[in-house]
């Protein structure tokens, strides 16, 4: 397996492994769902928004050099309705990310401008580094999620070896 082709199957891993939290954290009354719990982002929908927020910039925003329009979901006034459509938007991006990349591509950089008190500053990101954080990064919010949620008796749905299989190419 190339490590392009590792990447893939996380991202399909992740992607399947987040709809099962997504349906967990929306089976809970809104007042549950947005508790400030004290965690990296007060409450299980915002921590959950955080990830899309992440998806959203690192493979729409920063790739097409446009982190001045960039922007987080409004994660306390989604309604479940709306963090289902934003979470298969954000799943679709991801996805076809991955998708289009080749090999070569791994080894390229995003560049992005972000606006700075001088004038536009320029910033470079290894294409391999940043699919990676992405990775790390969701892994690690799904974990503070588990917590969260053992915190009120509700059992997360852990991700299972099942799942990682499914989420190979075949």
């Amino acid at each position: 397996m190339t490590e392009l082709e590792a990447i893939r199957t996380f991202f399909r891993f992740n992607s399947r492994v987040r709809q099962n939290y997504l349906d967990t954290i929306l089976k809970l009354p809104s007042d549950e769902r947005l508790k400030d719990r004290g965690a990296s982002f007060p409450s299980l929908q915002e921590v959950f928004c955080h990830v899309l927020d992440g998806i959203r910039w690192w493979v729409e925003y920063v790739p097409q050099d446009r982190a001045a329009d960039a922007n987080q979901l409004p994660a306390r006034e989604l309604s479940p309705e709306q963090l289902r459509a934003e979470t298969e938007k954000a799943d679709r991006m991801a996805l076809d990310y991955v998708t289009h990349l080749t090999e070569a591509d791994m080894t390229k950089d995003m560049v992005c401008h972000f606006p700075g008190d001088d004038g536009p500053q320029e910033a470079r990101f290894p294409i391999k580094d940043v699919l990676w954080h992405l990775v790390e990064e969701e892994l690690q919010h799904r974990g503070e999620l588990n917590a969260l949620l053992w915190q009120i008796d509700v059992e997360p749905p852990i991700a299972k070896v099942e799942d990682w299989n499914a989420s190979k190419e075949k």
